[in-house]
């Protein structure tokens, strides 16, 4: 059951939702409950994920398979109005576009494909969808709620300014700047709240639409009890990567 206050401490909207199901695409060579330990003071942000906290590891799962497969999948959208560069160098080696694809997929790497509206068979075959259970403890922050902005503006107003934020906005929160999104979540991993705990960690919306996402700090005395359950393979017949791929005009091998 679904449980959400306002922090009287902090001003924070928070929320719980124990035995709340979550899905998670990652790869099936390491741990189910696992994620990059971010670096604090490694430079650049830009490849962090949104709510990534400095020194620490942060799971991310969403509400449904289909945004799972979105948020993962975006990286490989083309531009608008970009040709497909795949298929027209596929046609001048005399090869079909699969065929060219699962050629290329054995010296490029995967962030070769960003970009590119394609994605081979290697891709799926190195991973799997985890479904996740929430457990019963821990509070989470529901970063776009107007009591959370408030707060995070009213506490952090010297930081803000400096980045460059001069009001705190949902645009802001789904934006592309980590610069803006990781520091505060770096910020609201150490706060206490009434509860005289720290958040587990982040809610928020996909930029995508539809859907909810949670960022999970994996230090977290509650993170021990999040519940995965074993991946489902992902084959390219499944209908919620088919819907995410075809409104990103995405191809998959």
């Amino acid at each position: 059951m679904t449980s959400t206050r306002t922090c009287q401490l902090t001003g924070l909207r928070l929320i719980a939702d124990p035995g709340t199901y979550g899905y998670h695409v990652g790869k099936t060579e390491y741990p189910p409950l696992s994620a990059i330990a971010r670096e604090a003071g490694a430079g650049s942000r830009n490849g962090w994920n949104r709510y990534d906290a400095a020194g620490y590891q942060t799971f991310y799962v969403a509400e449904t398979r289909e945004a799972a497969y979105a948020e993962v999948l975006a990286p490989f959208k083309r531009a608008n109005g970009s040709a497909d560069p795949l298929a027209k160098d596929a046609e001048a080696l005399g090869m079909t576009l699969e065929e060219f694809v699962e050629e290329v997929a054995r010296e490029w790497s995967e962030r070769d494909f960003m970009g590119l509206g394609a994605i081979p068979s290697g891709w799926r075959y190195d991973r799997g969808m985890i479904p996740t259970v929430m457990p019963e403890p821990g509070w989470l922050v529901d970063i776009e709620h107007p009591d959370s902005i408030s707060a995070v503006e009213r506490m952090m107003g010297e930081e803000l300014s400096w980045l460059r934020v001069d009001h705190l906005t949902t645009g802001t929160l789904r934006g592309e700047d980590r610069a803006i999104t990781t520091a505060i979540a770096t910020f609201l991993h150490d706060i206490i709240l009434e509860t005289q705990d720290m958040p587990l960690g982040i809610q928020f919306g996909s930029k995508h639409g539809a859907a909810w996402c949670k960022a999970l700090w994996l230090d977290h005395p509650a993170a021990g009890e999040i519940l995965t359950l074993s991946p489902d393979s992902i084959l390219v017949t499944d209908d919620d990567l088919k819907i995410a791929a075809d409104r990103f005009r995405i191809r998959v091998f």
